[in-house]
């Protein structure tokens, strides 16, 4: 895993681009940007062998990314870690100028929308792109002054602006959790692990998904996440995605035995390390 070339949605500096140093570490390591969710999952099917991707899969401010489960379900990724961002957002612009000289703003939409309270002060006239990091290295491309952008500090960095105003979110407890993704025929590198993401439906009728928590509790294990999604083509069934942490594997496996039992299916997205959150 420690050799693989790392896919992140968006360009370089973006938050992907962040959260994987964090999880990987500051080396030599080879990114490759892609425009959406739906071209990182393409191209991690392209090579799964020599590539690894990073994903988005919630935010404690936007939520849950409903898209980016479906995804892992249809490509078949596994699971192979996970890691919590502080997201940081700076306004940056052409090296020389002040926050007075910015008539323009540009960044995606979630990140304009999570400024707001700073940028309603401002005589600015807000512009939605696809992407943080795409935004400050359109600016350093074409020069252009007066317009400023709101990304990671990583991407000032990059593409060499100066950051004008830093930490402008206007809450402070923004994160958002990216999991490690691999293809699904790939051997997973074997860890200690004490999370588990898995997917399960169960048959109709009163009490079946009660059933379910009964056997976790039975095992001490936490569900630290409940996502159910409706089956394609069938009115009124769901699967649910389920994430759980547990201090022994035994427990999982366990659980794992008894939950065949009352389930109408069953699939082990991944097992890892669960992240810890700071800053």
């Amino acid at each position: 895993m420690s050799e693989r070339k790392i896919i992140i949605q968006g360009e370089l500096g973006c938050f992907h681009h962040e959260a994987a140093f964090k999880f990987f570490g500051e080396n030599d390591r080879e990114f490759i940007p892609s425009n959406s969710f739906v071209e990182l999952a393409n191209q991690l099917d392209e090579n799964p062998s020599e590539r690894l991707a990073i994903m988005a899969i919630e935010n404690s401010i936007a939520g849950s990314i409903l898209q980016n489960y479906r995804i892992l379900r249809e490509h078949k990724f596994r699971v192979v870690g996970e890691i919590y961002l502080r997201i940081k957002h700076n306004l940056m612009a052409l090296p020389g100028q002040r926050v007075e000289d910015i008539v323009e703003v540009r960044s995606h939409p979630m990140a304009l929308n999570q400024c707001l309270a700073y940028l309603r002060d401002k005589q600015v006239n807000l512009i939605e792109t696809e992407d943080t990091a795409l935004s400050a290295k359109r600016i350093a491309q074409s020069q252009s002054k007066g317009i400023a952008a709101i990304a990671s500090s990583r991407a000032a960095k990059i593409y060499g602006l100066d950051i004008l105003a830093e930490g402008i979110e206007t809450s402070l407890v923004n994160y958002t959790r990216f999991f490690i993704v691999q293809g699904g025929k790939e051997s997973v590198e074997k860890i200690e692990a004490n999370k588990a993401s898995i997917y399960l439906r169960v048959p109709d009728g009163y009490g079946m998904l009660l059933k379910v928590l009964e056997v976790l509790n039975h095992y001490k294990i936490s569900m630290t996440k409940l996502q159910s999604f409706p089956v394609l083509g069938e009115l009124k069934r769901y699967y649910f995605h389920l994430d759980l942490e547990f201090d022994e594997m035994s427990q999982f496996e366990g659980s794992m035995k008894d939950l065949v039992v009352c389930t109408e299916s069953l699939e082990v997205l991944g097992t890892y390390k669960k992240a810890t959150i700071d800053d």
